[in-house]
């Protein structure tokens, strides 16, 4: 039986800077989201990529002395290094500057302009090269850029434009009939303001930036760097070429994942796109909120940002996900802190989890040599409590609630803990009667039962530390085919595994 399809993306980040921790927010969700649905059976395919085209690019390539490839080349090095070091499972990762894309990218311009979607005019306007973005004079701010403060250009040129007006009507109909296309209902409801303000044509070409995509009828004229960029997600598909079974069978998307500074791109102007060429729109547009250091946001050409290799050693990567899924709410703009950091670490890493990992595999050594007892009856009050989060998981999950999600999985850790000094272990081991040891290894059993579970339903946030922990088990699982249909049933586990060495996972911050 074939498995049902899930197609993710996260917007491809621009190749002007190394990554901060906001943009690495982004593929962490994403990644969650993926991982989870690989848990839940589905056939994923998780796409991310770099935007290496533009204007920003060619110049800071030049000031550099070296070629604009080279540039990318080492720029995409990195962010792959980061993207591994955060554990980021990325089936295929696409860079515009693929000849295979390209190609696509000519494809789709030949398709809109030859539908009368694309028509010569003149553009006058004021551009900022580090965001690649035109703003008209009531969006500026002090006659700056109203996104990097950054001083702006006026450009008069020769363009081609898109009709992006001609679909105003088209794409609130759409929405009104998916209220669910752009998550959070906020974001759609700002969506649907800037449709009903109404739309202008958007430029899409340039005369003045070398380094891009040539226009398949016009030499003379390079597609407009964002336009190139949002074709990424069909392109990495072989989207309009001969091999295009990618595209048949993962599109449409099921999840766009993007931050809301870019929403008018992805859900007003790439839609649009889509409607033009006859291509169906992605299911969901996914908006999360901005990364606050403090009270400032993250943001690269104002030099505010996380080092995301400064954070790892600090933190490890594991904590760093954990913190970031649980401690904002989905949608929403997030503060980091050192303080908040440290305080969610101590409490739900290092005293919950940690704690009860602890606690039962030295049980473990102490009373039964290392060995963890055969499969018993199992504690009724865990097994039942396991099917309710088991339940709430996955329901929170499927309405992007990670927190939602997480917060189900602790209070499973938490009455955990709460068996442990209830039922007395230490107690019972104290009594060499047949019943008493028959009740500590029914104790011993639906611990590790708990831990086993409860990793099985944290390792989508915290891929690492879960492959640790069922080390520590001396329980063998290919995380590769990890599926909670395969091995998220109580008692699915037989016992008698010889568990491995014990070490602190999250040892506390002082």
């Amino acid at each position: 039986m074939a498995r049902q399809k899930f197609y993710i993306t996260t917007a491809i980040p621009y190749m002007n800077a190394k990554l901060h921790l906001g943009q690495v927010y982004e593929f962490i969700l994403a990644d969650v989201m993926a991982r989870f649905h690989r848990l839940l059976g589905y056939d994923v395919f998780f796409l991310t990529g770099s935007d290496e085209h533009g204007q920003k690019i060619f110049k800071t390539a030049a000031s550099k002395g070296i070629s604009q490839k080279q540039y990318v080349d080492e720029m995409v090095a990195e962010m792959k290094r980061i993207l591994n070091l955060y554990c980021i499972s990325n089936d295929y990762f696409i860079r515009t500057t693929d000849e295979k894309h390209e190609k696509i990218v000519q494809n789709i311009y030949m398709k809109m302009f030859e539908n009368g979607d694309i028509y010569k005019g003149t553009y006058e306007g004021w551009y900022c090269v580090p965001c690649e973005t035109f703003f008209m004079d009531n969006q500026l701010i002090e006659k700056k850029c109203p996104q990097c403060n950054r001083e702006v250009d006026w450009i008069k040129e020769d363009n081609y434009f898109f009709k992006l007006s001609k679909y105003k009507e088209k794409l609130i109909k759409h929405i009104e009939e998916n209220p669910d296309f752009v998550i959070p209902e906020s974001r759609k409801n700002e969506v649907l303001g800037l449709l009903k303000q109404g739309l202008k044509d958007l430029s899409v070409s340039r005369t003045s930036v070398k380094w891009g995509v040539k226009l398949p009828f016009d030499n003379e004229q390079y597609s407009y760097v964002w336009i190139d960029a949002l074709i990424n997600y069909i392109s990495a598909l072989g989207y309009s070429t001969q091999d295009d079974s990618l595209y048949i069978k993962y599109w449409p998307a099921d999840q766009q994942h993007i931050g809301k500074d870019i929403l008018k791109f992805h859900a007003v102007i790439w839609p649009a796109m889509l409607m033009s060429i006859g291509v169906p729109l992605p299911k969901h547009v996914v908006v999360h909120g901005w990364i606050m250091k403090g009270e400032e946001k993250l943001s690269k050409s104002k030099g505010i940002t996380l080092d995301p290799d400064e954070m790892e050693k600090e933190y490890g990567v594991d904590a760093i996900r954990y913190f970031f899924t649980r401690e904002i709410s989905f949608g929403l703009d997030g503060s980091f802190t050192s303080e908040s950091m440290k305080k969610r670490y101590n409490a739900d890493l290092s005293n919950d989890y940690g704690n009860l990992i602890s606690r039962t595999i030295a049980m473990v050594e102490k009373y039964r040599a290392s060995v963890i007892p055969k499969k018993t009856e199992g504690e009724s009050k865990l097994k039942e409590a396991w099917n309710t989060t088991k339940e709430l998981a996955v329901e929170a999950i499927k309405k992007w609630d990670y927190s939602g999600c997480l917060i189900a999985i602790w209070n499973f850790i938490n009455t955990a803990n709460k068996y442990i000094e209830e039922s007395k272990p230490w107690e019972l081991a104290k009594n060499k009667s047949s019943s008493s040891q028959e009740k500590l290894d029914n104790i011993l059993y639906s611990l590790v039962e708990s831990i086993r579970l409860s990793t099985i339903l944290i390792f989508p946030f915290m891929p690492t530390t879960s492959q640790k922990v069922f080390r520590q088990l001396g329980i063998e699982i290919d995380f590769k085919d990890i599926r909670l249909d395969k091995y998220g049933t109580w008692g699915e586990f037989n016992g008698e595994a010889c568990i491995g060495k014990r070490e602190i996972l999250f040892p506390r911050i002082e």
